[in-house]
């Protein structure tokens, strides 16, 4: 189970830890003036102070001027017949009974086999959330039908995603990474795609026990509604990559006797370029300008890299995914470069690290606030590969 709470946009790091000592909201304002000195002209507006939102009147002047409840335009929508059926499905599984790992004698072909994370598992005092587990009756010629219609829906769109302003509010999600349940969490929270705009940045599979189930759901609400989600590639959306960190066995073991006909891939990630850097590079202020990577490919940038392009580019906020650190585990969010750079993360209790997780929203008037998901434990939770759970046992600076 997760809990919702709602914040707006922040730098300040003791408002931050106030804030999470209860559900609050944050109100909508100008830019703190320590932060302001290279920002003059943005668009997009922060606050750090604190409010009652359940006793304000102001919050709510204030969500009436934001244009949160302004209408966007009708929604192109496709109607197919496998893709309702597969939505009604996603939309009406019901999820699994909570599963204790270390003790799990079922035999439900529906669980995902975890000896060997319940030996890891084994001398936690802790019990963690609950496995998000329902697998729900997908055939692979339906899958194989609806890559075909998903393929089609992409090809129409360019590789450079722009989105107008019309189409605000926006809701932007980050990794999810086969937490299936999760991914239903924000649609049921932050609204259906039917009446909200959706920005995914990726990373949709791997590590999760969910993945098919997860990456397939976004795909039929992207067929059905080709101008209210938008999805991005991460880089776990990659042949090579999969093949390390779960999805692959996860295809493998669901569908065995079609596993030939999964290796096919429309391109792989190259181990250099510009594909690779926007896939796989972050953010870091440890060294000046561009680094190696400690994750053995790519680089990081530092603040000053961020500030340039941004002035160059004429862009007030880069949001991205990819990232967990622990100053993220409340809150899953972070500032970066003076509030030129946020990094986002939606998936909550990530490999069973109790992290928080959260969506962005923006506005028509380009405020930005979050709604912040966090975990709570009660159980103990799966993960897709045991090997994972030992190796960031400990927190991890990326995903």
């Amino acid at each position: 189970m997760v809990r919702q709470i709602e914040v707006s946009q922040t730098d300040n790091a003791e408002a931050l830890s106030r804030e999470h000592q209860a559900p609050t909201q944050r109100s909508s304002g100008s830019r703190d003036s320590d932060n302001d000195d290279s920002d003059n002209g943005r668009q997009f507006q922060t606050s750090s102070d604190i409010t009652d939102s359940a006793s304000s009147d102001d919050d709510d002047d204030d969500d009436d001027d934001d244009g949160s409840d302004h209408e966007l335009p009708p929604p192109v929508i496709f109607s197919h017949p496998l893709v309702d059926d597969l939505l009604d499905r996603f939309m009406r599984a019901q999820l699994q009974p909570d599963i204790n790992i270390n003790n799990n004698k079922s035999n439900n072909n529906n669980s995902i086999n975890s000896n060997d994370s319940s030996n890891i598992l084994a001398g936690k005092k802790e019990s963690l959330e609950p496995a998000p587990i329902h697998v729900v009756d997908l055939k692979f010629d339906e899958l194989r039908q609806l890559c075909d219609l998903a393929m089609n829906s992409f090809s129409k769109q360019k590789s450079l995603l722009r989105i107008g302003n019309e189409m605000l509010p926006i809701t932007i999600c980050a990794d999810i990474h086969g937490q299936f349940r999760d991914i239903r969490c924000i649609l049921s929270t932050c609204g259906n795609p039917s009446s909200q705009t959706y920005l995914f940045l990726g990373d949709y599979v791997d590590r999760g026990a969910q993945g098919i189930e997860t990456i397939t759901m976004l795909m039929c609400f992207k067929i059905k509604y080709p101008t209210r989600v938008y999805m991005l590639r991460g880089n776990h959306e990659d042949a090579n990559t999969t093949l390390i960190y779960g999805f692959y066995d996860e295809c493998v073991a669901r569908f065995p006797k079609d596993e030939g006909e999964l290796l096919p891939r429309p391109s792989i990630v190259p181990p250099y370029g510009l594909m690779c850097d926007i896939l796989w590079s972050d953010p870091d202020d440890r060294y000046p300008g561009w680094a190696l990577s400690a994750r053995g490919i790519s680089f990081t940038f530092s603040s000053k890299i961020i500030k340039e392009f941004c002035e160059t580019n004429k862009i007030d906020l880069i949001v991205r995914g990819h990232q967990l650190t622990a100053d993220m585990f409340k809150g899953g969010y972070k500032y970066f470069a003076g509030g030129r750079l946020i990094t986002i993360f939606s998936a909550p209790n990530y490999l069973n690290m109790r992290n928080d997780s959260c969506v962005l929203h923006i506005s028509r008037k380009f405020k930005c606030h979050f709604t912040v998901f966090r975990p709570i434990f009660a159980g103990t939770r799966e993960v897709q590969n045991g090997k994972d759970e030992a190796q960031h046992a400990a927190p991890i600076d990326g995903c």
